[in-house]
């Protein structure tokens, strides 16, 4: 089967892993038909496992890339950050550097496999949802079938978030109800020779939220270490919310989530000792990896390093922005690195490696920082919402947990707020989305000038496969 994204869509379950806590030491298997391997509560969990596992690593059978390439691993994380400036090269081994360069066409592996990675997920989403309904459920796994349903749902709504916002415009800085500014919406199990076509970015978005709402009536409220619940999906859908302008939604999630939560902020003396551990206070939603599992030489802590490609390092101004004020305890997590003599300069440290093995790094989709960030976001575009505060009150409590004798202040602007995003959610893979969707430029320093989301390589092509497959499938401008 030679088409990508209906390679993707239809492909069937080939990512099924048995176990749970343990799910990443079991080996793939996935000979069965889903309509065969998927019979019980059980061979649920073992398939919803496997969407998780083809996140991270590029080797578990999800396509025919010609290169080594990750997703969550690292290449998907490193993305925002090199296209926003923040996070420069200091050599080029041209495993994801090209991002900073903006170098991607139609024929690149990077316009292939970032389309292909999500598409090919959300195909077996669908598989498993095409029988899920069949499979018998006794009384007491009721709660847990459930769950295991709604966090399909949330994951598909994901996995279309992120091609959206590597193949689309933003909804903030375009018309959402133009024809061909979405993506094709993978929404259920098509036949080999259906063919795809974009659709509005509004029904893109639409589909996203759907989704995202449809896993809140189902998810479980308890924490799950690397998987998606109910406060991961409306942190998400928050997040959403956010690139919308959707301000008084926004802000009535990420207020749920700081009133009633479970989660908290790292304290000053926690933030230097959490980025080598899993299951930390913060976070929402991370995706496990282990020595087995993980994304090798593509993973974002081989990129964050010198012992590594020293593909993702701190450009001079984003050293400036986590470094200008002494009392934060955020600069500290940049350090001068020399382990190779083409490799020196200051690299963050999120991304340690457990056990000093640089490729055992789980990355955060969502923690609660973020969510803070939002609120604050949301009320200072006017959002309302029950029980809100004001949007300084959102960076005060944040930067009483980063900054040694701070004192609050009364009034925060939007731009003030970004720079926390910035400063917070550094090479955790926002920063072009964040300044683009509000309008900001970005200074790009291999291309040394000012970028915006209106820039023609600001968003990747349509890769030229897909349009060989679907002719209809109109190609971004630009390519």
């Amino acid at each position: 089967m030679q088409k990508n994204i209906f390679y993707s869509i239809i492909l069937g379950l080939a990512l099924a892993v048995t176990g749970c806590e343990d799910f990443l030491e079991e080996s793939p298997s996935g000979s069965l038909p889903s309509e065969e391997a998927i019979t019980s509560v059980t061979d649920l969990n073992n398939a919803v496992n496997g969407i998780y596992t083809g996140m991270i690593d590029f080797d578990l059978g999800l396509g025919d890339f010609t290169e080594p390439f990750s997703y969550y691993g690292g290449d998907f994380i490193a993305y925002a950050g090199l296209k926003g400036g923040d996070l420069n090269y200091t050599s080029s081994n041209n495993q994801i550097s090209p991002m900073a360069r903006f170098e991607h066409s139609a024929e690149s592996n990077f316009a292939e496999q970032f389309w292909q990675m999500p598409y090919t997920l959300a195909g077996r989403v669908n598989d498993i949802l095409s029988v899920i309904d069949d499979i018998e459920v006794n009384s007491d796994e009721t709660e847990r079938f459930n769950d295991l349903k709604g966090q399909l749902y949330a994951l598909r709504a994901l996995l279309h978030f992120d091609v959206a916002r590597m193949f689309a415009k933003l909804p903030s800085i375009t018309d959402v109800n133009e024809p061909n500014t979405g993506i094709p919406l993978s929404k259920e199990k098509f036949p080999v020779d259906y063919e795809p076509v974009r659709t509005t970015l509004k029904e893109t978005y639409d589909f996203i939220k759907s989704d995202l709402n449809t896993s809140l009536e189902l998810l479980s409220q308890e924490q799950n270490l690397g998987r998606i619940n109910y406060w991961a999906a409306l942190g998400l859908l928050a997040r959403v919310h956010l690139y919308l302008e959707e301000n008084n939604e926004a802000l009535a999630a990420a207020q749920e989530i700081i009133s009633i939560s479970p989660y908290s902020l790292y304290t000053m003396e926690e933030y230097l000792t959490v980025w080598d551990k899993e299951g930390t206070s913060e976070s929402m939603f991370e995706i496990l990896t282990n020595s087995s599992y993980n994304s090798q030489r593509n993973s974002i802590g081989y990129y964050t390093h010198s012992e590594g490609y020293g593909e993702a390092a701190m450009s001079e101004q984003g050293y400036h922005v986590m470094t200008e004020n002494p009392d934060d305890v955020r600069g500290q997590l940049i350090e001068w690195e020399d382990a190779e003599a083409d490799m020196v300069g200051f690299y963050i440290q999120k991304y340690p490696g457990r056990d000093g093995d640089l490729y055992v790094n789980n990355p955060k989709v969502i923690r609660l920082s973020e969510v803070y960030l939002i609120a604050a976001e949301a009320k200072v575009k006017g959002g309302t919402a029950s029980g809100s505060q004001s949007a300084a009150d959102y960076i005060n409590q944040l930067r009483q947990h980063r900054i040694a004798g701070y004192s609050n202040v009364a009034s925060v602007t939007l731009d003030d707020v970004l720079t926390e995003r910035r400063k917070e959610l550094v090479a955790e893979g926002h920063r072009n989305w964040d300044a683009w969707r509000n309008g900001r430029s970005i200074f790009s320093p291999r291309l040394n000038r000012e970028i915006d989301g209106h820039f023609e390589r600001a968003i990747l092509p349509i890769p030229k496969r897909e349009r060989d497959i679907s002719p209809a499938l109109a190609q971004n401008p630009g390519y």
